[in-house]
């Protein structure tokens, strides 16, 4: 028989359903290793949907919880174009942990310790800005993966749910985790296809406004050269079994990019949509002449 917990009064402790005294924990019931509720986007790309995501630039956890209960499948939290700190991409994980979003980190700058940080701090993916090369798409692909996969280092701090499931996660990590690198310039349109062969790049996204400032047209992401950089990034994803992405302006320009084939889309980004809103409303609501 069992025998009855009692805490100092006398009264009978109910156990935990799933522990008791003597046995160990048992593992998160969690079908993937990563830490919160979102289907790895790994796994929403594999199966054909289309992932739309948001950048959030804000770094605001408010607004990054937000954009889980809203819908998107992915958000990345932008260390490149924002002042957002470690700590402030450390919370806003955690803000995201409670919905189905996927979280991705864009780092500052192509660098393994970058790399390593955002995935042990529970991310599901990287995306590396400035892949000019195969050589740093290498690197990149290497700093997401243990060994004999990769050289990515080991201490998966929150990512191993605070070491609570990191026998799971140092297994399976390297097969949910997304290393996405970023196809910004002239140069990396050129040898995209190099790019897209390296193991371990899972996915190439179009960076539009630095590609159109390479080819000389800052601000314009139309026109002939963006189209070929667009069919070449599709071309070489389709070729090497990878999935491409893109950064939409507007809607009418996600609309064409999936038609053209397209699955991972960035549908703008929090402070950009702050202000169309804030323009919205006091457009519908205008001011008052008082003047007698």
């Amino acid at each position: 028989m069992e025998r009855i917990r009692r805490d100092r009064a006398g009264q009978p402790v109910a156990s935990h359903p799933r522990h008791r005294e003597g046995q160990p924990m048992q593992q998160s019931t969690n079908p993937h290793p990563l830490v919160g509720l979102a289907r790895p986007l790994r796994q929403t790309l594999a199966a054909g949907a289309v992932a739309r995501g948001i950048f959030v630039q804000s770094g605001d956890t408010a607004i990054a919880e937000i954009c889980g209960l809203v819908g998107f499948d992915w958000a990345v939290l932008d260390m490149e174009a924002s002042p957002m700190s470690k700590r402030d991409a450390f919370q806003c994980a955690q803000a995201l942990s409670h919905s189905r979003c996927s979280v991705v980190v864009r780092v500052p700058y192509l660098n393994r310790h970058n790399i390593e940080h955002a995935l042990d701090i529970g991310a599901h993916g990287v995306l590396v800005p400035r892949v000019d090369t195969p050589e740093m798409a290498m690197v990149a692909a290497a700093a997401c993966r243990y060994p004999p996969e990769g050289d990515r280092g080991v201490n998966p701090i929150r990512a191993s749910a605070y070491f609570g499931n990191i026998t799971n996660y140092l297994r399976e990590a390297n097969a949910a985790i997304t290393c996405v690198v970023q196809i910004e310039s002239a140069e990396a349109v050129k040898c995209v296809d190099e790019i897209a062969a390296v193991p371990g790049v899972d996915a190439l996204f179009l960076g539009m406004g630095d590609l159109a400032s390479s080819y000389g047209q800052a601000g314009d992401v139309t026109g002939p050269a963006m189209d070929h950089a667009r069919e070449a990034v599709l071309t070489a994803a389709r070729r090497y079994g990878k999935h491409a992405g893109i950064f939409a302006f507007d809607a009418d320009l996600a609309k064409q990019y999936l038609r053209e084939g397209f699955k991972l889309l960035a549908l703008g980004n929090d402070l950009k949509m702050f202000r169309q809103a804030a323009v919205d409303l006091l457009q519908q609501v205008p001011p008052v002449d008082s003047t007698p």
